[in-house]
């Protein structure tokens, strides 16, 4: 009867096991789905227009100079400025007329009350519609937090309310479409 107890749950341990490793590490798409987003809209279905040229650090990720603005049905909502060049992770985020500094380096963050095992760069900033449960938009890289190797990048879309975000990681060729709604609470 024991060597049949010790089995079922040798067994129940291998199938909980490989079923978290086939939902592509679940520590990891949870602090996906939680990420905060930089900015809120009403709603879904809007776009992204570059104001300015859009230029890249010299040393990170993030931009450091030019513009992003945002639209709804044709009416500017939002405006992101990265800077004029100088050499900082910091852009001001401009929503009717309320001007905030968006941090594009997260170097420690938190989710579930738990440590993120990465530091984090916000490469076009985090959107999310108040009329959808998921972030609609932006790109996030992702660092191991003791190397600061690359180890993936996440696209959010395209301003549709859907659960489906986009992961490509430097071990892979292939981007990798994956749905956040098995995250929600």
């Amino acid at each position: 009867m024991n060597k049949i107890i010790v089995t079922l749950l040798l067994a129940s341990f291998v199938f909980v096991s490989c079923f978290k490793e086939d939902n592509g590490g679940d520590e990891f798409a949870r602090e996906l789905f939680l990420e905060s987003p930089q900015l809120i809209i009403a709603t879904s279905g809007a776009e992204k227009n570059i104001q300015q040229e859009l230029v890249r650090s010299n040393t990170f990720d993030y931009y450091t100079a030019g513009e992003l603005e945002y639209l709804q049905n044709g009416q500017a909502v939002a405006k992101v400025n990265f800077g004029n060049g100088t050499e900082n992770s910091l852009a001001e985020l401009d929503k009717d007329g309320d001007i905030t500094s968006i941090d594009l380096k997260k170097d420690e963050s938190y989710y579930d009350d738990k440590k993120s095992k990465f530091k984090k760069v916000i490469v076009e900033p985090l959107v999310k519609a108040e009329d959808c449960p998921f972030i609609i938009a932006g790109i996030i890289k992702f660092y191991d937090f003791d190397t600061d190797a690359w180890v993936a990048t996440i696209d959010y879309g395209n301003f549709e309310c859907d659960e489906w975000a986009t992961k490509t990681t430097a071990d892979s060729d292939e981007p990798y479409v994956f749905s956040l709604n098995d995250w929600q609470k």
